[in-house]
């Protein structure tokens, strides 16, 4: 998805999914998405995922950066870095070339760090995961 080098920028968001919003189904997004209320569909995102504190997820999560501090039942992809705050709670796998894990994360699942090039993203339509191709500087 991210085919050139850019700037992430998790405060700059263009999507909030607010407390007490439920969302089915697939978002896509190229700015930040932040997710303080529930969405059970994949998110596939060009810049950051935020899932806030009483943020809820029930699907995959792909996206630039990934940052959760809420909850996440699903795989998460990142092209960047995945970041799981104290107050994060991650069933499913995580994959990206830099990850953070901070203490007190509840976290049941497998973690990869590979390179981009590397990376085994499921595709939307639920077909068999495709390498996903680094971006070129």
């Amino acid at each position: 998805m991210l085919d050139k080098k850019r700037n992430l920028d998790e405060n700059k968001v263009v999507t909030i999914i607010g407390p007490g919003t439920t969302v089915k189904g697939d978002l896509e997004s190229k700015g930040t998405i932040r997710i303080e209320g529930t969405v059970n569909g994949r998110v596939d995102c060009e810049d950051t995922i935020v899932v806030h504190e009483s943020g809820f997820v029930k699907a995959d999560l792909i996206g630039g950066q990934v940052i959760i501090s809420g909850t996440v039942e699903g795989n998460t992809f990142a092209h960047e870095r995945i970041e799981a705050t104290s107050q994060a709670k991650i069933v499913g796998n995580i994959t990206a070339p830099r990850i953070s894990i901070a203490e007190g994360v509840m976290f049941e699942g497998q973690c990869a760090m590979k390179p981009q090039g590397q990376m085994n993203i499921p595709k939307k339509d639920g077909a068999a995961p495709a390498k996903v191709k680094a971006p070129a500087n």
